[in-house]
């Protein structure tokens, strides 16, 4: 299609919306009106943000899906800090930033001469009034945007529609904790993001494709029991890690290793020495006995290490 435009004709003024009056208690009030100054191309000025904002506004539904039909949607995760993995109830962690892409016809505002090509806007008001696809991490056990000094949420309207909105989250998610090759087995956590409110035909998640979908900020995360060896993105986000071996020889094989080497001194001593060699094997049994229950109560409740 070739669409030739032959002319322009910009109208200045004011534009006013005049809404029902409000009436509370029996005193009614004059309704609030929206003033929306746009300024023509070629006047020298440019319309500021506030009164964009009103404009694109204006009559805006929030319920009508971008464009009328398919949005895609592109997401990216910048991974902060891996706080914990806890064997015992099988759970991770972490905190991460999340950010959504998608463009929105109705939002563009190129054509209103604006002064900057992109509006940064508050998050927390400006996005209960726009379109969104309510994508959330559907099999997180519990999880909180951070709100240290207010809610950490940012949104940017760009002049042709496009929407970047980021946020960051405390999350905890669930891991596939496997105990069959303790301590050297690995463990993977996975989380799935997608929209809460509209099937796959209405809202398409992706992985963003420009730069890596996730991306570590920190050079590398240490954990006191394990190693993270690898973060993924498929249809899922994924997080493998393994026990720290260095760290689970020194707290449970050496101790009990010693405990075992003590008791060999009943063996050496000789058959008079019944007192001694009984204490020797007293309290090396008591060793082994709180060894054991110690890696037991640090240990989620499976039968993997009692089947092997």
């Amino acid at each position: 299609m070739i669409l030739v435009i032959i002319g322009i004709q910009l109208i200045y003024g004011t534009l006013a919306n005049e809404l029902e009056d409000e009436c509370l208690y029996g005193v009614c009030q004059p309704a609030a009106t929206h003033n929306f100054t746009i300024q023509p191309f070629g006047s020298g000025k440019c319309t500021g943000d506030d009164a964009i904002i009103d404009y694109i506004l204006n009559g805006y539904n929030k319920l009508e899906l971008p464009g009328g039909g398919h949005v895609r949607v592109s997401v990216e995760i910048w991974v902060q800090e891996v706080s914990k993995i806890i064997e015992i109830t099988s759970e991770f962690e972490l905190d991460i930033y999340v950010t959504e892409r998608w463009t929105d016809p109705s939002l563009a505002y190129a054509h209103l001469n604006p002064c900057k090509s992109n509006m940064s806007v508050d998050g927390r008001t400006i996005l209960e009034k726009i379109w969104n696809p309510h994508a959330c991490f559907v099999n997180s056990k519990l999880a909180n945007i951070h709100s240290s000094p207010f809610k950490n949420i940012f949104l940017q309207i760009y002049s042709n529609g496009s929407i970047w909105h980021n946020y960051r989250i405390k999350l905890t998610g669930p891991c596939s904790n496997t105990l069959r090759t303790f301590p050297i087995d690995q463990q993977r956590c996975m989380l799935f993001y997608e929209s809460f409110t509209h099937n796959h035909d209405q809202v398409e998640m992706e992985w963003i494709d420009t730069v890596p979908p996730i991306t570590i900020m920190k050079g590398n995360i240490t954990l006191p029991d394990y190693v993270l060896v690898d973060f993924s993105a498929s249809s899922e986000l994924r997080v493998s890690s393994i026990l720290n071996a260095k760290i689970i020889l020194l707290q449970v094989y050496v101790p009990a290793y010693i405990s075992v080497f003590i008791s060999w001194v009943s063996f050496y001593l000789g058959a008079e020495q019944i007192p001694s060699r009984t204490t020797v094997g007293v309290n090396s049994l008591l060793a082994l006995t709180f060894q054991f229950g110690s890696v037991v109560n640090n240990l989620p409740k499976t039968s993997d290490v009692k089947g092997k």
